[in-house]
């Protein structure tokens, strides 16, 4: 996706409040995720940085020596400097030096206070606060204590990657994969004197690749990159809740570096699951199939199981998913993702539910594969908002008639490779949800908006709005409900097609976005369809979902054993 200017909307007869930030840093070259920080953050109209903030004595020779000379932890050092830093995208060296050309540098010397942290002198905080920062970001020095934390305006800004509340300590994202956890927290905190107790200004959740520590790290690293950009248009948007905030609190166990058994009986978990995966990936294939249970779709929110009759597979050749319905001459017509393992894409297909042997017909083939086809009623016509994210843009189609034929009516959005858009009316403005493939496909949701259907279409100010492998990606038909706005969405922490979160949207504004998970649908506990579920759908006091079945299937086997020994060819 091509870079989005974001031009705050506080108030349109002011323009917005120019932020001026520090860094604090080893000098001008960055790992990649710090260095995706702070080009986010140049990337938003109003921001400077005012100041660079360097350490006297990084790291040397000696101190790197020193560590590993301890054989407590000799084999996690050799195999995070040999192999995860050097191979990690987050952490290969990017030199800002030109992006940075004429900000001024402070060298600074810090004293140790108390048993692990550290102060700067009077001398460098005078000089300090004489750029006059609004906050500073920690991406150097120790645990920071003292004065410097209150000089900028919002303090002093610092990344915490694994989940406060359980993981505290290092390495980041290494103990929840010990542990078998399926997500690997992260924080972007204001530092205050507590240690562990800063104030949260943006929490986020990420899937944890479960044979893949440098994965896991880079997803959870690079994935929290743009929050400091999003709390940096919050205070341009007039939000006073980073200012107000309490801190966080928490007792979970600090961790430090794993000894030798651990780490050799960690490196034995990694090659068997990997294997797993291997031969799981080349010998079970995902097959989907949709059904219709007769409840509505708020009846889900008291976590109850429905039952649902599912329609009969087309064939080892395809599967059904994304179902949508619509009620049309007085028979329900589901419009459904067709996809075929020979095209190895999606298509648009309509069913009649008169049976559970109807047959599916495509009625929409853009070229490009498609799937989600959301469907929704204005001013007469029925619109439809399939996923086309192949052609890097969200399509909107009408009805002419329906279900057999669909006129292109206009982009929506350009230059976004939207995944299950979601368009829908709420308080005199249109929304539309997605994720988007190129970022986190399964983790941030994005927000757009517009005053008409047809556009034009503006990014919300905070996007991405949301970081949460477990309730970000649409999964079906917003609804209401005793005054609520409700959202289904993919919980893909355990797996793809995991699960069904709702969430209820507390806040819906172009420059604010709230919402709180309140239900989660999971597969039915028996029958075929157990292994999955990722579209929850209504269709008046019905409601229709997808179900997945992981089995053998020749065609999608063939293709991916094909795939993979084309990769090895190529080394």
């Amino acid at each position: 996706m091509a870079a989005v200017s974001y031009r705050p909307m506080a108030n349109p007869n002011e323009s917005p409040r120019r932020l001026r930030f520090g860094v604090m840093c080893n000098g001008r070259r960055f790992p990649a995720w710090q260095a995706e920080a702070i080009r986010r953050l140049l990337d938003v109209p109003d921001i400077e940085v005012g100041l660079l903030i360097v350490r006297d004595a990084p790291l040397g020779a000696a101190g790197k020596l020193s560590r590993l000379r301890d054989w407590r932890h000799i084999l996690w050092t050799m195999l995070n400097k040999g192999f995860i830093e050097r191979r990690s995208r987050a952490s290969r060296s990017v030199d800002l030096s030109e992006r940075l050309e004429g900000v001024p540098e402070i060298v600074c010397h810090t004293e140790p206070v108390g048993e692990f942290g550290e102060k700067f002198s009077d001398a460098d905080i005078a000089t300090i606060r004489e750029h006059a920062l609004d906050f500073i970001l920690r991406f150097s020095f120790g645990i920071i204590k003292g004065e410097i934390l209150d000089v900028p305006r919002y303090g002093v800004w610092s990344f915490h990657h694994g989940d406060e509340r359980e993981y505290r300590g290092r390495p980041p994202g290494f103990w929840e994969l010990v542990d078998d956890k399926p997500t690997v927290g992260a924080i972007l905190q204001r530092l205050t004197e507590r240690l562990d107790g800063g104030v949260v200004l943006h929490r986020g959740s990420f899937r944890a690749t479960p044979h893949s520590y440098r994965r896991t790290r880079d997803d959870a690293f690079l994935g929290s990159a743009v929050w400091p950009s999003i709390a940096a248009r919050m205070i341009q948007n007039g939000d006073t809740s980073l200012a107000e905030a309490e801190p966080s609190t928490t007792d979970a166990p600090v961790k430090r570096d794993p000894a030798n058994a651990t780490m050799a009986a960690f490196l034995v978990q990694q090659a068997a699951r990997f294997a797993v995966n291997q031969v799981r990936g080349i010998a079970r294939t995902a097959v989907w199939s949709v059904g219709v249970a007769d409840v509505p779709i708020e009846s889900f929110l008291d976590g109850e199981p429905a039952i649902f009759a599912w329609m009969a597979e087309q064939g080892r050749g395809r599967y059904l998913a994304d179902p949508f319905g619509y009620e049309h001459d007085g028979e329900l017509v589901l419009l459904v993702e067709d996809y075929r393992y020979d095209i190895h894409r999606g298509v648009i297909s309509a069913i009649d539910v008169n049976g559970r042997s109807a047959k599916a017909r495509t009625v929409l083939d853009p070229g490009v594969h498609a799937s989600y086809p959301y469907l929704f009623e204005h001013d007469g016509n029925v619109y439809c908002v399939p996923e086309t994210y192949q052609a890097n843009e969200v399509r909107l189609y009408r009805a002419d008639p329906f279900p057999e034929r669909w006129e292109l009516v206009t982009t929506l959005v350009s230059g976004l490779a939207a995944l299950d858009p979601t368009v829908l009316q709420h308080d005199g403005r249109w929304w539309l949800f997605c994720t988007d493939h190129a970022d986190g496909p399964n983790t941030k949701l994005h927000v757009w908006h517009a005053d008409e259907l047809e556009g034009p279409w503006q990014p919300h100010a905070l996007n991405p709005v949301k970081t949460d492998v477990r309730s970000a990606r649409p999964a079906g038909t917003p609804f209401t409900h005793d005054a609520g706005l409700y959202r289904p969405a993919q919980d893909g922490s355990s797996s793809y097609g995991g699960g069904v979160a709702i969430n209820r949207i507390d806040e819906l504004t172009p420059t604010t976005f709230r919402e709180t998970v309140v239900a989660t649908v999971r597969p039915p506990a028996t029958g075929r369809y157990r292994d999955g579920i990722h579209t929850l759908s209504a269709v008046g006091d019905r409601t229709v979902a997808d179900g997945r079945r992981d089995t053998f299937v020749l065609a999608a086997f063939r293709r991916e054993l094909g795939s993979r020994i084309r990769k090895l060819g190529r080394g």
